[in-house]
């Protein structure tokens, strides 16, 4: 069976959602000055669920670095020549917490609704299973709507509410709403084609997919045409 590690040889992966041509890539060291771009372009509701300043060229250097090192995994998603999303998985860093991995899902405004966060969060989950991770936890402030109706409908529950935890440039406070999946719960859902655990399967001609598998038959069927 393939597992994700081999997966990563298959970026680029090309994809169209709704007209807009897209590439998926890991994060790499020729993707600074694009997501900075990107993070300085984004509302700044959009940043205080993050744990690092990505607007920032030290800490943007720094997490390239990490990616490189292999101690957390980015995919980003390009439209063209400029970020339009991103996905990050992060491990817990000590034993007791390697089973926990944070996902963190970024979209451009400009790629909203068109289904780029769930590409993007399903490539991110598939990383984060194949690292071993049985619990993933996400966080948004309550105001990114968006962003919590996708996590709830891939099966991610409540699970707390972080008061007055981040801080505006204009000195307000914000929750941060913690969202959970526990895999145990959800052993059922699977690719029908390699077997790796999803969150919710890419039905085509009614056979559950993950992500890449689906991009892969979609491909032969000449839905890339």
């Amino acid at each position: 069976m393939e597992t994700l590690t081999d997966r990563r040889q298959h970026f680029p992966l090309p994809l169209t959602l709704q007209g807009k041509s897209l590439v998926f890539r890991p994060l790499a060291s020729a993707c600074r000055d694009a997501m900075l771009r990107f993070a300085r372009d984004l509302p700044e509701q959009d940043l205080l669920f993050l744990d690092r300043d990505i607007a920032q060229p030290p800490v943007v250097a720094q997490w390239i670095q990490r990616v490189c090192e292999g101690s957390l995994f980015t995919v980003v998603g390009w439209q063209g020549d400029e970020i339009v999303g991103y996905a990050t998985v992060e491990r817990g860093n000590v034993r007791w917490t390697r089973h926990v991995a944070e996902l963190r899902v970024v979209v451009a405004e400009s790629c909203r609704g068109i289904g780029l966060g769930r590409w993007l969060l399903e490539l991110a989950f598939e990383m984060a299973l194949e690292e071993g991770a049985t619990k993933l936890v996400a966080r948004m402030t309550p105001d990114q709507a968006g962003a919590l109706r996708l996590f709830e409908r891939l099966g991610f529950e409540h699970e707390a509410v972080l008061r007055d935890h981040a801080q505006d440039g204009n000195g307000l406070t914000h929750d941060l709403v913690v969202l959970s999946f526990h895999t145990r719960q959800h052993l059922d859902n699977r690719c029908g084609s390699c077997g790796a655990s999803i969150l919710v399967p890419l039905d085509l001609e009614g056979v559950p997919l993950c992500s890449h598998c689906y991009e892969s038959r979609y491909e032969e069927l000449g839905g890339g045409d």
